[in-house]
């Protein structure tokens, strides 16, 4: 059984009827923005196997404000953590908002003591990261990873998890393979990212879904040479610590 630790299901693309997730023990859905929050929260209450988080992207980072705050406030019993958030210099929101945003959730986070989900995309975005972690005490993890060797080192140290998706399996993502070998066991997390990521056999057909969380635990057995089933009871173990899972 795994943990799909990171996947939108309440996407509207997303047949979940037609979603096999028999081998799936449980999925974090993180919302990330306002408009999608209350759908998040109420397909997370189609099933014992969905728990939610709510947060802001770096995205929509301009539209954080003290309701947004009072919102996640008010659903903390209902939310296991604040994310999705982060950092990303790609959009076109100036990066002052972001950082601003990325602030006022981490306090968020302090508050509630919830664990944090991060998107951070490319290199300034993880200088920026480690600048303002610094002044957290919080917990959380880098969803689908994307930085480099040093970040991910730095990470480790800092007590994140690292998550990876389905471009761990893309032939040309060989850096990243090389990154999943040095991360330690007991800091890795695997997810879809769903309806995005789909895995190297799927890549140019289909929405993923978590029911492919398995393709990922694959590789990443391949990688670090143990069982698909030590990486589903590994990684498992580390989401239900990370996000208090019963």
């Amino acid at each position: 059984m795994f943990i799909d630790s990171h996947a939108h299901l309440f996407d509207d693309r997303i047949d979940i009827a037609k979603c096999n997730l028999d081998l799936v023990d449980a999925v974090i859905v993180p919302a990330y923005k306002y408009e999608n929050f209350e759908k998040a929260l109420r397909f997370c209450e189609t099933s014992k196997k969905y728990f939610c988080a709510l947060g802001i992207h770096p995205e929509f980072a301009s539209e954080f404000n003290k309701e947004i705050k009072n919102y996640i406030i008010s659903k903390k019993d209902k939310i296991v953590a604040i994310g999705e958030i982060g950092l990303d210099c790609s959009y076109t929101s100036d990066t002052n908002t972001q950082i601003e945003t990325f602030r006022q959730q981490l306090e968020l986070a302090e508050i509630l003591n919830l664990p944090i989900i991060i998107h951070l995309r490319k290199e300034q975005d993880f200088k920026n990261f480690f600048e303002i972690i610094k002044d957290y005490k919080v917990r959380g993890v880098l969803h689908c990873f994307n930085g480099n060797l040093q970040d991910c080192k730095k990470s480790v140290d800092l007590g994140f998890y690292i998550s990876f998706a389905g471009n761990l399996t893309y032939k040309g993502n060989v850096e990243l393979r090389k990154i999943a070998k040095f991360v330690p066991l007991d800091s890795i997390l695997i997810e879809t990212d769903s309806p995005s990521m789909l895995p190297a056999n799927f890549r140019r057909k289909g929405i993923n879904t978590s029911q492919n969380i398995s393709f990922v635990a694959e590789k990443l057995a391949e990688i670090k040479q143990i069982s698909i089933q030590e990486i589903a009871e590994i990684t498992k173990q580390n989401a239900k610590t990370l996000f208090k899972l019963n």
